[in-house]
């Protein structure tokens, strides 16, 4: 009996022994989590924008719509149908008289070769960045991360390469080329360089954003391709970021939240902007009829994510309890659920140009005034 209860005693006590290493568990898991959540409040780097350019290309490349509809009409390549189809887009979307096409467009017949290609791309990022350097008296050599992004241009060497060889940064620099991403490719380089900038500390980051037209005049008869001859012009951006203190002070912006939504698991999402051959072998850009849709839902799950980081605590209430009456009140649904006021959040708005139905979907989704989606 006596080793019956010294034998219970024991497995009392071990069971004692494995309640409190799980409560030391516990506890360290917790206190663990607090400080890594406390270390990152107090040493999250900072990340600032500190000033960008905008590509101006000369007045000699100037396109206004009358000179866009003849260049089309003398390039030899369209029928009746086709001209009359681009003229109608061109007139409608919203582009102005003080928008410009490369070199190699104004030519008759128009010149898509590598090397047309290659002098777009250096008349516009050359200047950019020899532009942003002399305004702020950059030494190349203090740059120590360079991102650049052409979505349908990706020759050997990069265009990162091209930028290193021409300004002479340092053999250390991280460099990287982006293609293919398409409008969004802008937002992805920003991106890369926040995440970049936040594991290297005391850096800056250049970033380059444009797309050629050189090369992607489209020649045939597909009208969803023919799009592009009509939305595209030539431009470009470069963006000075950096984490440095110094910058703080004269820094335009600080970067506070980027959210990334990609929908390319789904097939409308993946194939709304293709580049391909058409049947007689020209290649082109293929714009979907679906694109304001993919947008509009691309849009959704993004504010979804961003409106819990921005927006107050009011706007979230209103929004969670529409939520929660639509699913006890059936009637409800019809109505939709609340549309939280992101101008409560936000002073501007920045909407992608590529296309009046992409603005008008976001208008709308948003619940926008005219004015806050004019250029």
């Amino acid at each position: 009996m006596a080793k019956d209860q010294s034998f219970m005693l024991e497995e009392t006590r071990i069971a004692e022994i494995l309640i409190l290493v799980a409560d030391f568990k516990v506890l360290a898991a917790v206190t663990l989590s607090v400080a890594i959540a406390l270390y990152l409040s107090f040493n999250s780097r900072h990340v600032y924008l500190v000033d960008f350019m905008r590509y101006k290309a000369p007045n000699t490349l100037r396109v206004p719509l009358s000179t866009l509809i003849e260049h089309v009409e003398r390039w030899g390549k369209f029928d009746s149908k086709t001209i009359e189809f681009q003229t109608k887009i061109s007139e409608r979307s919203g582009m102005g008289n003080e928008t410009y096409l490369p070199t190699g467009v104004h030519q008759f017949p128009c010149d898509p070769s590598l090397s047309s290609t290659i002098e777009e791309v250096e008349m516009v990022l050359f200047k950019l960045v020899q532009d942003l350097f002399t305004k702020h008296r950059i030494d190349p050599k203090s740059v120590d991360i360079i991102i650049t992004n052409c979505s349908l241009v990706c020759p050997t060497p990069s265009l990162a390469t091209m930028m290193i060889n021409k300004f002479g940064f340092r053999s250390n620099i991280r460099s990287f080329n982006l293609s293919g991403m398409g409008c969004s490719a802008g937002l992805s380089s920003i991106s890369l360089a926040r995440d970049l900038l936040r594991v290297h500390t005391n850096s800056s980051a250049l970033v380059l954003n444009m797309e050629s037209v050189s090369s992607n005049m489209y020649h045939g008869q597909v009208k969803s391709m023919l799009l592009a001859n009509c939305l595209f012009r030539m431009g470009g951006a470069a963006i000075l970021q950096s984490n440095r203190k110094s910058d703080r002070q004269i820094a335009k912006y600080e970067l506070q939240h980027l959210v990334r939504t990609h929908l390319g698991s789904k097939d409308n999402s993946d194939k709304c902007v293709v580049q391909e051959a058409d049947d007689e072998g020209y290649t082109g850009v293929s714009l979907s009829r679906s694109i304001p849709q993919v947008a509009g839902e691309a849009l959704k799950t993004n504010m979804t994510t961003l409106a819990a980081l921005v927006l107050p605590y009011s706007e979230l209430i209103q929004y969670g309890l529409s939520i929660m009456w639509r699913k006890v009140w059936p009637p409800a649904k019809k109505r939709g659920s609340y549309i939280p006021d992101f101008k409560k959040a936000f002073d501007h708005f920045c909407i992608h140009a590529g296309g009046r139905a992409v603005i008008g979907a976001m208008k709308e989704f948003l619940k926008l005034k005219v004015r806050d989606v004019e250029a």
